[in-house]
């Protein structure tokens, strides 16, 4: 997940001038450079990673349930979706592949935080995780705003058609909104994957000790 947050860093930092990172998507990176083999990279490596660090809580003794595996699959679906399928270098919807991206963009930044919310709930019952589960919760939260933020920013975009007024047209900001989104999605996975690492390595220590004594 750190190497996916650092390309996706390089992105933004590569192509600032082609790339308005206030007002363009970050899928947009795909078009300039070696960007689309980096976007692609980094949302499979965060998306492999999500998989390896569910994985990892199953084996601490964690149960997702229902709804927390199924919003946790579509967002690994969709993360994988966007890799695969690029958008279209333009405002408007133009080709398969363009459609096929903006429904797997949009599901993947609801399906996360209501994982999150999801999850919280299982955690929160654990002692070994219920400081997490507070703030994967209140992360979550605040993803869900900023995702209710973003789809107002690109309504213009999505239904041209639709009258918006000057003082709402909030597609200057757009890119701003998304990164920001984006960015604390990552971190509460990264808050679930850092504790998921501190558990393992005190369930590791708790079973060596009995091992010791039984030695000695």
């Amino acid at each position: 997940m750190i190497r996916s947050l650092a390309m996706m860093t390089y992105l933004n930092i590569r192509f600032a001038h082609e790339v308005d990172p206030f007002s363009r998507a970050v899928s947009y990176y795909v078009f300039y450079g070696d960007g689309r083999e980096e976007f692609a990279t980094s949302v499979t490596i965060l998306a492999a990673g999500t998989v390896l660090m569910l994985v990892g809580m199953w084996t601490v003794g964690i149960r997702f349930g229902g709804a927390a595996t199924t919003l946790f699959g579509v967002w690994c679906t969709s993360l994988s979706l966007c890799a695969i399928f690029p958008t279209d270098n333009g405002k408007t919807i133009t080709s398969t592949s363009g459609l096929i991206h903006q429904v797997a963009g949009a599901s993947l930044f609801v399906s996360l935080p209501l994982a999150g919310v999801a999850l919280a709930k299982r955690l929160a019952g654990d002692e070994r995780w219920a400081r997490t589960a507070r703030v994967v919760r209140r992360m979550a939260m605040v993803t869900m705003g900023l995702a209710a933020a973003y789809l107002a920013t690109r309504l213009p975009d999505l239904f041209p058609s639709l009258a918006v007024p000057g003082v709402l047209d909030g597609r200057g900001i757009s890119g701003l909104v998304q990164r920001a989104l984006f960015g604390l999605e990552m971190l509460m996975l990264m808050a679930l994957s850092v504790r998921l690492l501190r558990v393992a390595v005190g369930t590791a220590r708790e079973r060596r000790e009995p091992a010791r004594v039984e030695a000695t």
